[in-house]
């Protein structure tokens, strides 16, 4: 199995698991936790789930997170962000919606799409990790506050993010197939409404 499917099958099955402890104070805390925890390096407070949560293969070994644990872990921040304050559950399988797929709904409904679309190019035009991970929790808080009930194929979404951070030539894929659907689907609700 690749690296990117252990990804994807490791989130699906986190997201499983603190999904169906949502109803406990321990699973709350979980998500707090994980939802305190963006933007910082020091994950102490998560490091004890986190870490037995995700499979052997899949953990580093050096002084810093590896690419993998990047991608699961930022994956499960912005699951749980997203998570905060609804009982459905936020991640939702797909065989083909990516990310901008998703983030397409948050352009049709913003009454400035034009900001939006600003944000959003910002995003994929990132050059750093650390730049990608900031545009990408803004767009994730103004998902969430503009869509509601809206769900995100966390599983694909992570594998794209180590694929964005992993690989220096995978980031133009990233760009471009985001890019894709995130305006596909606009132009073609634009003609809807025409």
């Amino acid at each position: 199995m690749s690296t990117e499917k252990a990804i994807a099958r490791s989130v699906n099955s986190i997201i499983m698991n603190l999904y169906s402890q949502l109803d406990y104070s321990s699973g709350k805390a979980k998500l707090s936790k994980l939802r305190g925890s963006m933007g910082k390096s020091d994950l102490v407070e998560a490091y004890p789930f986190l870490f037995e949560m995700i499979p052997e293969e899949l953990l580093g070994h050096s002084m810093t997170l590896s690419d993998e644990e990047k991608a699961i872990i930022w994956t499960l921040q912005f699951y749980a962000l997203l998570q905060q304050g609804t009982t459905d559950c936020v991640h939702e399988k797909t065989d083909h919606q990516n990310l901008g797929s998703s983030l397409s709904k948050l352009r049709i409904c913003s009454e400035d799409s034009v900001a939006v679309d600003r944000r959003f190019n910002a995003m994929i035009q990132s050059d750093t990790e650390e730049e990608f991970q900031m545009h990408l929790r803004y767009m994730f808080r103004l998902y969430k506050s503009k869509i509601k009930n809206g769900a995100i194929d966390f599983a694909m979404l992570a594998m794209d993010i180590y694929r964005f951070i992993h690989w220096e030539d995978e980031k133009k894929r990233i760009r471009l197939t985001w890019s894709r659907e995130y305006y596909k689907v606009n132009h073609k609700e634009e003609e809807n409404n025409d």
